[in-house]
């Protein structure tokens, strides 16, 4: 797989954005700290726990992933907490996250491996959605994930701000892998017209509302195939803003528009 000059600068700047955000967040220190803040954080019902900002880092999601109190967690945020792909492989090793129905895992630095731990867990197969944007994640990580069947139940699935290109959009068009899918984001990636039209002409996403596929180098050729595709029955918003657009897809998008049954986003 090659990545473009261009997609290789955007990397490198969002991931020097998210070591900057982290380097600004006091680290924790050990199992103490981690316990302290799980009882701190954890919603009155015991069903939510906060963790975002924390920077538990790979040692802390360790340590997170022993406890039993996480038993009845049903949401999980570990929003900028640098576990990395070694942090996430414990976690997904954990019965205690069994119950698990929504995850969010901004920023952690995954990359594939990461992915690959969530996609092969004994035990992260309640999700409902699944929060992996700014992960580092390239088509290699894709390619596990639609061979898995952990995702049967989600509804949600976010994965702007990575490296995916056509080929891992079409791997992602051509999966059955996503029976319950309502929203995809794809914002800022690669897939281009090659990822967009494989999305167009798919029928894998028949529940699907809400698709944002925008700044990802897509043109009027795949701007159209997707506003004319028929595929998308319950589709409520198509995003396709920051994409290299032109007239045709400005007049496509405006048909579309007066129909009422789809809000095509383009500018």
């Amino acid at each position: 797989m090659t990545i473009k000059a261009s997609k290789i600068h955007a990397m490198k700047t969002s991931t020097i954005c998210l070591l900057l955000f982290l380097l600004a967040v006091p680290s924790l220190s050990g199992a103490e700290d981690i316990s302290a803040l799980v009882a701190k954080r954890t919603s009155q019902d015991g069903k939510t726990l906060d963790l975002s900002g924390l920077r538990i880092g790979t040692s802390g999601a360790k340590q997170l992933a022993g406890m039993e109190s996480l038993a009845k967690i049903t949401t999980l945020y570990l929003q900028g907490n640098n576990i990395k792909a070694r942090g996430m492989k414990a976690l997904a090793k954990s019965p205690h996250l069994a119950g698990l129905k929504h995850l969010d895992l901004w920023g952690n630095l995954l990359g594939d491996l990461g992915l690959k731990a969530i996609s092969e867990s004994p035990y992260l197969r309640q999700l409902e959605s699944l929060k992996l944007w700014k992960n580092e994640i390239s088509d290699d990580g894709i390619e596990l994930m639609v061979g898995s069947k952990n995702f049967a139940a989600l509804k949600t699935l976010m994965l702007n701000d990575n490296l995916i290109s056509p080929d891992g959009a079409e791997m992602l068009a051509s999966s059955e892998g996503f029976p319950q899918l309502l929203t995809l984001n794809l914002f800022r990636n690669e897939i281009g017209d090659g990822g967009a039209e494989a999305f167009a002409s798919s029928q894998n996403f028949p529940d699907l509302e809400l698709l944002y596929l925008g700044q990802n180098s897509i043109t009027d050729q795949g701007a159209i195939a997707l506003i004319e595709s028929q595929n998308f029955p319950q589709l409520k918003v198509l995003d396709l803003v920051l994409n290299l657009l032109g007239e045709a897809t400005t007049m496509a998008a405006f048909k579309a528009n007066r129909k009422g049954k789809t809000q095509i986003i383009y500018r």
